[in-house]
């Protein structure tokens, strides 16, 4: 098993019906590669956990970089993991509102320049697993 978090920034705000459909788009295509994950959007940025067979996920990534709908594409911590944390999921998804920023300074910390934050990343993965929109 094999994980990557990576953070961008939208190119132009993610209205909820785009985001339905990048959602849609992700969960078909993770389900034929056997990825798991979680999608976190806030304030026109993305912050992404990837999980599966190390060489799949690798190729889904390139393709994430080379998408033309977000930029500064920065890759926060990669590595083998024990476990999937989203097991059946083939693409957990949150929408983070200024309220979830404010409890949790690690979303934003992740896009200040200079700044590592990245140190507890699948922890902060772990503790959203069962904060996900099911609607969306």
């Amino acid at each position: 098993m094999y994980f990557l978090i990576y953070r961008s920034e939208a190119v132009n705000p993610m209205p909820e019906e785009t985001l339905k459909l990048l959602l849609a788009q992700s969960r078909e295509r993770n389900k034929t590669m056997d990825i798991t994950g979680m999608l976190l959007y806030f304030d026109k940025k993305f912050l992404q956990l990837l999980e599966g067979d190390e060489k799949e996920v690798k190729r889904l990534y390139a393709d994430i970089c080379a998408d033309n709908r977000h930029r500064n594409v920065y890759t926060l911590k990669e590595g083998p993991a024990e476990n999937r944390l989203f097991p059946g999921w083939s693409m957990s998804f949150r929408l983070v509102s200024n309220e979830d920023i404010a409890k949790e300074p690690a979303y934003k910390d992740i896009y200040k320049p200079g700044s590592a934050g990245a140190s507890d990343l699948v922890s902060l993965f772990n503790l959203l697993r069962g904060k996900s929109d099911p609607t969306l």
